[in-house]
């Protein structure tokens, strides 16, 4: 079994506006990769703040001491600690189909998650990971440390790290020149 979880209960303070809300395909970013991940999970939920509310199920964070991605996804294993997430950010547009389907076909239930590894950088890339319930007391044990990044939880240990083949879909779109830009650019991909 694996639910998926949309990240959404960022500030957007560079962006100036929801970036879960932003329209790149017709509809939010929200309701975007809730339809995209429907026919992947067998539920699907958006992870929001105290302040946000959705018409989609979702997932209100209760870890809020840190200001973190990681806030959602342990809300997440608290209300199922039993499934795996498939966890991707709300700001990142060009996610498709087909990277879902690339990151499933290569995961690795016997690791702790299943991450896409950043080419630029080398590192797993944290907001679009498939994180096993075996991973949940190491990221519950980085909470309590006060250590809020889950990069850092996937570095420490035992994951399956993939090569991505379109690595555009790792990128995070934080800004509104970002944005207007990514807009062009998808317009293209369309046209």
């Amino acid at each position: 079994m694996i639910n998926g979880l949309i990240l959404s209960g960022g500030q957007s303070s560079r962006m100036g506006e929801e970036k879960r809300l932003l329209n790149y395909h017709g509809q939010s970013q929200e309701v975007y990769l809730y339809n995209m991940l429907k026919p992947f999970c067998t539920e699907v939920f958006v992870s929001i703040n105290v302040h946000q509310e959705s018409s989609l199920p979702f997932i209100r964070d209760t870890f809020i001491e840190i200001n973190s991605p990681m806030v959602g996804i342990l809300s997440a294993f608290q209300q199922n600690p039993d499934t795996a997430w498939l966890v991707i950010a709300c700001d990142m547009p060009y996610i498709k189909a087909e990277t879902i389907t690339e990151l499933l076909d290569k995961r690795d239930a016997t690791k702790k998650a299943t991450a896409f590894e950043n080419p630029q950088e080398h590192f797993p890339e944290p907001l679009i990971t498939i994180y096993e319930p075996s991973i949940y007391p190491f990221l519950l044990e980085a909470y309590r440390a006060g250590r809020k990044s889950a990069l850092r939880v996937l570095q420490q240990q035992d994951i399956a790290l993939i090569a991505v083949s379109d690595p555009k879909v790792l990128n995070n779109i934080n800004t509104p020149e970002a944005f207007v830009k990514t807009l062009l650019d998808l317009g293209d991909k369309i046209a």
